[in-house]
């Protein structure tokens, strides 16, 4: 009887699950070896190449493997390789007999093959990571410039809704002026307020009386006068309403007269609130030509004075007749450039009462929203060199999206066929440490 833990018999018969064996058995006799890449791994690499996957042994364990051990619900009669969790169970794991010496040759040649697909599964991790890496800051660059260009046409959106809403491109505001698109036949007055407040609109005050002369008293208006008004004083153009043909005090001599006495300078030399009332009175007195309607050009209401003007105001509305058939009393047309008014229900009140039913009141913003769409537009020039900047980047990024996708699967099938490797070697071992005897052969 030899020592207890001796060395066993290499003839010795011993259990191991039949299908590992065959498989093992097959790799030794095709002597199936890993390759050595020639640049980046490719199918050829894998620890089992290709060629080798559609014998018979191999086919069926491989796309086992390859389903990370899962049979799907129509694979259902697949023969599924042995495993140590079914050892027990002959129904799926058949053990035959087999010389201990020729299990442990396989388990040697296992133990090495497995040895390298481990490597090379951790090769083949590592040349994807490495593409993985580059694409995800390719990705994070175009998550970037999406980003980015929704940023700059949500910009453009809110700067066109912006103009939409403020009406700041309206060919009836553009061409025409916001003091009205009428005038009466004859005695127009344009009233304009001089004052140290009124003196941030100068530019855009002047613009809308240049575009109502121009456009609606030169072809509608027979006579017509201006005048500034400031706290102290009335400073007209003409003593009384001019024709516009005048050949000396025509419309010509009227924008002269405008763009050398409207300035900010002199608007700066009057205190606000300007007179109201002692510009309305000047023109609407006994003995005067009352005006068929005014046209006001403002910064705001004078505060203080409101009730007395509009008072005054209808006073004169309520004992003066029409200056012809048809044409209403005292109407007067209103633009307000003081932006900080808008939303005032003081305000508005105000110059609803003034500009009577037959007249209008507006407030002209436009200094202020030009302002701000400039802002807007210089938002949108930023985030367009942005996306310049980010796209000249990209362009320098290759796109790797498909080669990642590639080496994923070469990566997966590669821990597939290690898997297989590691399982047959795990079985291998237990048949070599296995203490139960073969049964006994049928007589």
């Amino acid at each position: 009887m030899g020592k207890k833990g001796g060395k066993k018999d290499p003839n010795a018969p011993t259990l191991v699950p039949e299908d590992t064996f065959q498989r093992a058995k097959k790799l030794v006799d095709l002597k199936v070896a890993m390759k050595q890449p020639k640049g980046e791994f490719t199918s050829e690499e894998w620890c089992i190449p290709p060629s080798f996957h559609s014998t018979p042994e191999f086919k069926q364990t491989i796309q086992f493997w390859q389903q990370c051990a899962i049979v799907q619900h129509h694979e259902r009669g697949m023969k599924v390789p042995s495993r140590m969790k079914s050892l027990a169970d002959p129904s799926k794991c058949e053990k035959k007999a087999h010389p201990r010496k020729e299990i442990q040759d396989l388990f040697k040649f296992l133990k090495s093959m497995n040895k390298q697909a481990t490597k090379r599964t951790g090769q083949f991790l590592k040349q994807l990571e490495k593409k993985e890496g580059k694409e995800v800051k390719r990705e994070t660059l175009l998550k970037q410039i999406h980003d980015v260009d929704e940023q700059m046409n949500e910009e453009l959106r809110s700067s066109r809704k912006f103009v939409d809403r403020q009406q700041l491109f309206e060919k009836k505001y553009m061409v025409g002026s916001k003091l009205g698109e009428q005038a009466p036949r004859k005695n127009a007055l344009i009233l304009i307020e001089q004052s140290d407040v009124q003196s941030a609109w100068v530019d855009e005050t002047k613009d809308e009386i240049v575009k109502f002369i121009n456009g609606v008293i030169e072809p509608e208006c027979e006579t017509f006068n201006l005048a500034m008004f400031s706290g102290s004083t009335v400073t007209p153009w003409c003593p009384q309403f001019q024709s516009k043909t005048d050949p000396k005090k025509g419309l010509a001599d009227a924008l002269k007269w405008l763009n050398k006495q409207f300035s900010a300078k002199s608007c700066g030399a009057q205190s606000f609130p300007p007179d109201w009332c002692g510009a309305i009175n000047k023109y609407t007195a006994e003995g005067t030509a009352m005006p068929w309607r005014i046209y006001i050009c403002c910064s705001r209401s004078p505060e203080g004075a409101n009730k007395e003007i509009i008072d005054l105001v209808a006073n004169l509305r309520a004992n003066n007749d029409a200056p012809a058939k048809g044409e209403p009393v005292l109407p007067i047309n209103i633009v307000a450039f003081d932006p900080s008014i808008v939303g005032n229900e003081d305000e508005k009140a105000f110059f609803t009462e003034i500009a009577g039913p037959n007249g209008s009141s507006l407030i002209d913003t436009s200094q202020e929203d030009l302002l701000a769409l400039d802002k807007m537009l210089k938002a949108v020039q930023v985030k367009r060199k942005q996306l310049d900047k980010l796209n000249k980047k990209l362009d320098k990024m290759e796109d790797l999206s498909e080669r990642v996708a590639e080496d994923r699967s070469l990566l997966q099938m590669q821990i597939a066929l290690n898997n297989m490797l590691a399982n047959d070697l795990e079985l291998c071992d237990w048949a070599l440490k296995n203490e139960e005897e073969p049964p006994a052969p049928d007589i």
